[in-house]
């Protein structure tokens, strides 16, 4: 499961240089990513003294450690590792640079809250203070039993009175004061506490370890003093992508630009941050056997009874649907996905980093291909014509299926889903309605009185006008498909008519469908005639519609 080129990264040295058990932190450094699951590759960059010693790595998104690859510098012998459900981890001994730092903001944040805090305790036992000094006053001020005494000498009551109302004044002032400062020391508390808060959620985005997790442990025998990079490598599933696309039509140039995004995901504990990612179309998970042959032997049984006929319930349709359900269906695959030794791998040029929402969407690169733009009308289905660009892939390399927005001139015309369309392969693609171009559809047979459907008469004859309106101030090509009655059976008689003979016959090898290639003039209309004929045995019904 070698796959990945080992490069040095210093994440934690060891914690004690010369001790047995010796803990290391070792993130997740490359990955070469499957539609689903990963190779993950983990690297430390460590100083190993001579001995023998045991690694402790914790790992969180630890599965099966028997499926662990261990490499290290040249001359050490390595033990498979083992699992250990939890690692001792001392506060702060592993963090990297970016986690101790926001460690530090946090108890820097704390520090700062203890201290508004502290601020405000001592606001209060001045304020007590204060209130006692004017209640005081304000006894002294009411005389009698806990009041103050008339001065032997009546010309000493005005300095008295004097005094006592400068003090209770000055001490007034003081406590007023002193009350507004605690107005603003409980602010600078809310404003401390909200920024320990934004400090904590800083630090947990970035998943610092605890005091334990889980891990394994690896025995190693370094011969002498190395230093080195150690690396795991391993399979998870807890990773997984897809592309997806912006197509964009410029209908003026005639050119389709696909912008192509990555969707990334990353489930589990385990941290994904600037990671050398390298994203692949193989699958490694599927089936690796062929199936196995059993003896087959022939037997015979009395017959079955034949099953009753289908009611019919609502007509034509609801026979269709149940003969469509009883009989196999037959799907021509035009562009199947082959896996099997065919791969591409994308090399991500930026490490990618997942945040706590566990996905992240990576812009990719644009393609360009060359179109021919297409009005189709299908006017027994649709209301209006279709925009249609049709092309070939001619960049270099398949595009691969997945979720796609359509965009024309600028504008978001829908949403859907990009098929596999490889190398060389030819494409065809819808960029929403025309409103300026409505289509036509009449059974002129209505008009006559004569539906002729599910009839008992052997033989119908049916009057069909469709066609193609433009509304526009500009002259509009238009392609107009349309699907005529056949017959596969030798006692049904199909004859069918049009005023203008189509320009095309079995589109596409399919039978009876028919094009018309239409020129309109602004403000103009098209229309075409059918005319269709049946007749069949009088002991048999017609199932058609028009």
């Amino acid at each position: 499961m070698r796959f990945l080129t080992t490069t040095a990264l210093t994440l934690c040295l060891p914690s004690t240089a010369f001790a047995d058990d010796i803990l290391m932190r070792a993130d997740i450094a490359e990955a070469l990513v499957f539609a689903q699951g990963a190779e993950v590759a983990r690297s430390v960059m460590a100083d190993l003294p001579a001995g023998r010693h045991t690694l402790l790595i914790p790992m969180r998104d630890l599965t099966d450690p028997d499926l662990i690859e261990v490499t290290a510098p040249g001359g050490v012998r390595v033990a498979p590792a083992q699992q250990i459900p939890q690692i001792a981890i001392p506060e702060g001994e592993l963090d990297t640079e970016a986690e101790a730092a926001s460690r530090d903001a946090v108890e820097t944040a704390e520090d700062a809250l203890q201290a508004a805090q502290d601020a405000l305790a001592r606001r209060d036992a001045e304020i007590r203070g204060l209130e006692t000094q004017i209640a005081y006053l304000t006894a002294l001020s009411r005389g009698g039993d806990d009041g103050a005494e008339m001065p032997p000498d009546p010309a000493r009551l005005t300095e008295i009175l004097a005094t006592l109302g400068e003090e209770t004044a000055r001490v007034g002032r003081a406590l007023q004061a002193a009350r507004e400062a605690r107005r603003e020391e409980e602010e600078a508390i809310e404003a401390r506490a909200r920024e320990l808060a934004e400090a904590e959620r800083a630090f947990q985005s970035l998943k610092p370890f605890g005091t334990e997790a889980p891990g394994i442990s690896i025995a190693v025998d370094v011969p002498d003093d190395v230093s080195g990079v150690i690396e795991l490598a391993y399979l998870t599933d807890g990773a997984s992508w897809n592309p997806a696309y912006a197509l964009r039509l410029d209908t003026g140039a005639a050119r389709l630009d696909i912008e192509r995004s990555i969707r990334f995901s990353w489930r589990g504990e385990a941290v994904w941050r600037d990671v050398d990612t390298r994203f692949s179309t193989a699958i490694p998970n599927r089936r690796r056997a062929p199936s196995g042959v059993m003896p087959d032997p022939a037997r015979i049984m009395p017959p079955v009874p034949p099953a009753p006929e289908p009611a019919l319930r609502g007509g034509a349709a609801d026979l269709m649907e149940s003969e469509a359900a009883m009989a196999p269906v037959m799907v021509e695959e035009v562009a199947p996905i082959v896996s099997e030794g065919l791969s591409v791998v994308y090399d991500y040029t930026a490490p990618v980093t997942v945040g706590p929402t566990g996905s992240v969407t990576l812009p990719f690169d644009d393609l360009v291909i060359e179109v021919e733009l297409e009005n189709r009308a299908v006017p027994r289905r649709d209301s209006t014509a279709y925009l249609v660009a049709m092309g070939e892939n001619t960049t270099g390399e398949a595009i691969l299926p997945g979720p796609a927005r359509f965009f024309r001139d600028g504008d978001l015309v829908g949403a859907g889903h990009l098929p596999m369309i490889p190398a060389g392969g030819e494409t065809e693609m819808a960029f929403g309605p025309l409103d300026h171009l409505p289509l036509i559809w009449q059974d002129l047979s209505l008009d006559e009185g004569d539906r002729g459907v599910f009839v008992s008469e052997n033989a119908q004859r049916r009057r069909i006008v469709f066609g193609v309106e433009n509304t526009s101030d500009e002259a509009e090509s238009v392609r107009l498909l349309y699907a005529t009655p056949f017959a596969e059976q030798e006692d049904l008689d199909v004859s069918v008519e049009f005023s203008r003979a189509p320009d095309e016959r079995d589109v596409d090898d399919l039978r009876g469908v028919y094009a018309w290639n239409l020129d309109i003039a602004a403000g103009a209309e098209n229309r075409i005639e059918m005319t269709v004929e049946l007749s069949w045995p009088e002991d048999m019904v017609l199932d058609w519609q028009p």
